[in-house]
């Protein structure tokens, strides 16, 4: 299918007398490690901290007070502030501020026990509107009350997208800073009853209605100043009806103020020769040594015994459908019974996909090992242990995955779509080139005929070690991608002298 190119915005360097130093706030829902649901955690974890390392960078997040955090990081917390704001017909609602220092970073906090300091969970509850719409109206009155003022506001997915419409249109006079926001999956764009926007108390905006409904991603797109996505790949996949989700039209209307710039991954949690969450460091020089001590160690922490040997296929994922189960599902039992491999799964997700994979595990109990749950350690050590790592996704916005996975080592078999398509080149085996194995339609015996390739590689030990070097070399950090951010910031910041072309 062909893909209409996106105007790719264009970087121009600037000179100016004195620099004044970029503010930049992030608002998410989920950062690691305070709260991690998925990649968009592990995202505004890593790449305000690279933000801040770069010069004149000042950089700050602001996040929901979830149970998670209390419970953890609640006496190291202190409050800056509490007030009252009106939230549609509810009057009085109340706002605390908390803020901590970590990793030379300031992170503040929204109290409020009703909407997230009382829950277990972070998603997922019958008040989804108001629980987020309260949390950016909350961010937005906060602002004035703590000690930074933002040039930019930089917000990510449906939960926090309204911030830019409220910017523009209820807190113009209090509020000077720009917009950008980053959609991590287009997927998700909060859809509620249109009612739910008198909540808000913007009334009558289409810029926020969309099919008869209240779209939160719908508005930050419309209004936001700049709209990102998580790769150039996905940039251009989303501007197609195939994966637009509706929004397709809405995205090209943006033209030049919406383009890709690929996530990276923090090398500094992510790095096997110094990760303490896995049983034996290793660097390229002696990665073989390395996965077989930790193949090794991975059996007696799960009790799963295999061949160290032997190819281990790790797959550490939400178990829903856009991770390509369903492939899994169709040829996986004709493959392990045939098949000269074995499997390792850890991810929680929708209930047909975790029965499923329990049931491979017990139609094949010494070829599978099945985790349900997720455990930041395990993780760890699938991917310092793993000599493939699948990741057959139906789409893929970023991964960031398939980027761990390279640095450890864990050869990725892929899809071809999105941000996979950005960072693994197919192995070549005239050339000597490529650093994974990739497919590229959604087909089950395509995925099926690209793994056993993988298979046969990996008993050619010169040519599979050369692709394990390749791939432990290469660089998806966050510096390259950290500067982008920085530079698409100052374009956007008004007075900023620019040197002639």
């Amino acid at each position: 299918m062909e893909l209409p190119k996106v105007c790719d915005i264009i970087f121009i360097e600037f000179t100016v007398r004195k620099v004044k130093p970029v503010n930049v706030l992030h608002v998410s829902s989920e950062c690691y490690p305070f709260v991690k649901v998925g990649g968009l955690a592990d995202v505004v974890g890593s790449l305000p901290h690279e933000l801040k390392r770069l010069r004149n960078a000042d950089v700050r997040v602001i996040l929901p007070l979830y149970k998670t955090v209390i419970d953890r990081y609640g006496s190291e917390l202190q409050e800056l502030a509490n007030f009252k704001i009106d939230l549609g017909t509810k009057k009085n609602v109340y706002v605390g501020i908390k803020t901590i220092r970590f990793q030379n970073l300031d992170f503040y906090f929204i109290d409020n026990l009703l909407y997230f300091g009382s829950r277990e969970q972070v998603y997922d509850y019958g008040d989804e509107a108001e629980r987020f719409a309260y949390f950016q109206l909350a961010v937005c009155e906060s602002l004035p009350k703590i000690p930074f003022i933002p040039d930019i506001i930089h917000v990510h997915d449906w939960h926090t997208a309204m911030i830019p419409l409220l910017v523009k249109n209820k807190y113009q006079a209090t509020l000077r800073a720009r917009t950008v926001l980053t959609i991590h999956n287009l997927a998700y764009q909060g859809i509620f009853p249109l009612s739910e926007a008198r909540i808000f108390g913007i009334d009558n905006d289409p810029t926020y209605e969309f099919e008869g409904f209240l779209n939160f991603l719908k508005a930050g797109i419309l209004a936001a100043d700049l709209v990102t996505t998580v790769s150039e790949t996905y940039a251009r996949e989303i501007l197609t009806d195939y994966y637009g989700y509706g929004l397709q039209r809405v995205l090209r209307s943006r033209g030049k103020r919406f383009i890709g710039i690929l996530n990276g991954i923090s090398y500094r949690d992510f790095d096997p020769g110094n990760d303490k969450l896995i049983k034996c460091n290793y660097t390229s020089d002696n990665f073989i040594e390395g996965k077989q001590n930790n193949k090794k160690a991975l059996q007696d922490q799960i009790g799963f015994d295999f061949p160290s040997d032997k190819p281990l296929i790790g797959f550490v994922s939400r178990l829903v459908s856009q991770k390509g189960l369903d492939l899994v599902k169709r040829i996986f039992d004709e493959m392990l019974a045939s098949d000269d491999f074995y499997f390792i799964v850890l991810g929680s997700g929708e209930h047909e996909y975790q029965e499923f994979l329990l049931g491979l595990m017990g139609r094949f109990p010494d070829r599978v090992c099945v985790k349900i749950g997720y455990d930041e350690k395990l993780a760890h050590q699938i991917y310092a242990s793993s000599d493939m790592f699948l990741m057959p996704s139906k789409f893929e916005p970023c991964g960031l995955s398939q980027m761990i996975a390279l640095r450890y080592g864990s050869i990725p078999i892929v899809r071809e779509t999105g941000g996979l398509i950005d960072t693994i080149q197919p192995f070549n085996e005239y050339e000597l080139t490529g650093n994974g194995f990739s497919f590229t339609h959604f087909n089950a015996h395509d995925m099926m005929h690209v793994i056993r390739y993988a298979l046969t590689v990996f008993r050619i030990k010169e040519a599979w070690n050369a692709i394990v070097k390749r791939a432990m070399a290469a660089d998806f950090s966050w510096v390259q991608s950290a500067k982008k951010y920085k530079k698409a910031y100052r374009l956007l910041m008004p007075n900023t002298k620019k040197e002639k072309q």
